[in-house]
């Protein structure tokens, strides 16, 4: 399997893809890109996103995340609110602002904080559950998880 690599090619495209980052330098995106490979997302033989170049688009959004995340877009301030803006009043000025949580996962509300987050969780869905395909009145299976080849389960269910 094909790793993702990040070169200028993949900077460039990157900030063809979300021009609002074009004016942050290459050492950065390069830093968030080799965080988001060692925690966030498996960019080995192993990863669960075997077509690289989905893992590729998948890291775009990463890294489009994590730069409004920790305040390192040029475009945003330091202090934006974790959650998407609920209510508003311009008199004397309110704000409300919601943070989700999805039922069990503890992951998806700081992903969701980021239209970029957002949009990763959305993609990366499919791989975070697995198939069970029941073979027939045998009681035998097979297990499928992240479009892997399929193995016996010895003994069935």
């Amino acid at each position: 399997m094909t790793q993702v690599v990040w070169d200028n090619a993949q900077d460039t495209a990157f900030k063809a893809t979300f021009p609002e980052f074009v004016a942050v330098p290459f050492e950065r995106t390069s830093l968030l890109f080799d965080m988001a490979q060692c925690t966030l997302l498996d960019n080995t033989d192993g990863s669960p996103v075997m077509d690289a170049c989905y893992r590729t688009h998948l890291f775009y959004l990463l890294i489009g995340h994590l730069l409004l995340i920790y305040g390192m877009a040029p475009t945003t301030p330091d202090n934006t609110p974790p959650g998407r803006l609920s209510s508003a009043t311009e008199g004397t000025v309110s704000s409300n602002f919601e943070y989700i949580i999805p039922q069990g996962s503890m992951s998806a509300p700081w992903y969701l904080q980021t239209k970029y987050g957002a949009m990763y969780w959305t993609a990366t869905a499919r791989f975070r559950s697995a198939l069970y395909v029941f073979n027939g009145g045998s009681g035998i299976g097979i297990a499928r998880a992240y479009g892997a080849a399929p193995f016996d389960i010895p003994g069935g269910i």
